[in-house]
């Protein structure tokens, strides 16, 4: 195996899968060659790809050969097999022992392997499943959305980043992107900022925490973004505000508790953060955070039941809270949360059941975009309050998507990236939704 130190990016290991994929080995022989799993595979592959800036095998294959990061020896000469007895498998002679690494990766496997026979045969209590975090096991190809059959959506200028489990807000005319994951499956702290007048992007100053699976809230003139998950599932307590006047960030107290994949909300200037995942478990816990006095509260009230990936939305003086997701299932629930007396109520359920969801506030009206942890959602649904009722229309495109960032401009509904699960790739798609419109008659005067 060749190695050039000044130039090569590629680490020893990924040397070692790239050579294999050079001798057109597939993903399963180079997993058993190298003793590692077929997932642990993908990832180099991933990684190769993305360090090599290619996009196939034989363009990673033809760089490295190229750079001379590897070589191809010539095929030695057929080894002829010794005669083996009934149930023995014929080996090269080079392949009849184990180097000292194998042999100690494949005395582990064989020890977990057996440690988890032991297990399942033995009663135990169903343990906490962790949340299904999305998560790229691929290579992204561009692509453009496809039109859904309503002419209400617009699809604009691709964000600069794919992305999911990102943050969106709109202040002052502008649509802020804010953290996320990434396709190199870790989050980001990326700020960029869509000009829908102008059709542009621009990038603002970084989050000081990479995090993902959070949410913004704006007041005033800051946005406001609690908590947040690593990409291993750890929650975080940080809050991190963004003045966008004078693009700089600055630090809020500190959560209650760790706090990613939560519901958010704005009522009367005030933060009401619903639910999430802590790191261990999915809450059913309210925080409020009062921004005038920076001081975080724990109400006395709960969610009807635990659970993260829901959305939140104010309307006619309340605070619907709408689908989720515990790890297990999600839902199509809809609660009415009355901030004055901590009460809840029951409302009409959507029609099909949505983990990871946007959900936004408009005209009097909610519309809960995207969803689906295990089932994609197939429509966009619009909930009336006077009547308690939703209905559905069509999505923009046909995808499996969730967990995007989805915020509310003064006549349109933003919706930005998210997570593919079909195609199993981050989307840079954007496209708006046009839920009011602006009718100007001229006026004429008569003599």
């Amino acid at each position: 195996m060749a190695e050039n130190a000044s130039q090569n990016p590629l680490s020893r290991r990924e040397l070692e899968v790239l050579e294999m994929v050079a001798t057109g080995a597939s993903n399963q022989e180079i997993a058993r060659q190298l003793v590692i799993s077929v997932n642990t595979v993908k990832v180099h592959l991933r990684n190769i790809f993305e360090k090599l800036e290619v996009q196939s095998r034989t363009e990673a294959t033809r760089r490295a050969l190229q750079e001379g990061w590897i070589t191809l020896d010539e095929p030695d000469t057929p080894t002829e097999p010794v005669s083996a007895g009934t149930n023995t498998f014929i080996l090269p002679a080079d392949t009849q022992t184990l180097n000292r690494r194998q042999a100690v990766y494949l005395l582990l496997a064989l020890l977990v392997a057996a440690g988890y026979l032991v297990f399942t045969l033995l009663p135990f209590a169903a343990p906490q499943v962790r949340p299904d975090l999305p998560v790229i096991y691929g290579q992204p190809t561009p692509s453009a959305p496809k039109n859904g059959g309503s002419s209400d959506w617009k699809i604009l200028t691709a964000m600069p980043t794919r992305r999911a489990g990102l943050a969106a807000a709109v202040l002052d005319g502008k649509v802020f992107a804010i953290g996320g994951i990434r396709a190199n499956n870790q989050p980001t702290r990326l700020v960029e900022i869509f000009d829908p007048a102008a059709n542009t992007w621009s990038e603002g100053a970084a989050r000081p925490t990479a995090a993902t699976d959070f949410q913004a809230a704006v007041v005033g003139k800051k946005i406001y973004t609690p908590g947040g998950c690593t990409s291993s599932g750890q929650a975080l307590d940080t809050l991190e505000i963004y003045s966008p006047p004078a693009d700089a960030w600055t630090t809020g107290a500190s959560l209650p508790a760790p706090r990613c994949g939560y519901a958010l909300a704005v009522y009367s200037d005030t933060l009401y953060l619903f639910g999430g995942w802590d790191g261990e478990q999915f809450t059913d816990t309210v925080f409020v955070y009062h921004p005038d006095q920076n001081r975080w509260d724990t109400l006395d009230t709960h969610l009807p039941r635990p659970k993260g990936y829901a959305g939140a939305a104010v309307l006619d003086n309340a605070i619907y809270v709408v689908g989720g997701y515990n790890g297990q299932e999600e839902f199509a629930e809809t609660h009415r949360f009355l901030p004055g007396s901590g009460q809840w109520e029951e409302r009409a359920s959507l029609h099909e059941k949505r983990g990871g969801l946007g959900l936004v506030a408009a005209a009097g009206k909610l519309y809960a975009i995207g969803g689906g942890w295990s089932t994609p959602a197939q429509t966009v649904e619009k909930y009336d309050p006077a009547i308690d009722e939703w209905t559905s229309f069509d999505p923009p495109f046909s995808r499996h998507w969730r967990n995007m960032g989805l915020a509310v401009g003064e006549v349109q509904i933003f919706a930005l990236g998210g997570w593919d699960e079909t195609d199993q790739e981050f989307l840079d798609s954007v496209v708006s939704y046009r839920f009011l419109y602006q009718l100007f008659l001229p006026i004429s005067t008569f003599k």
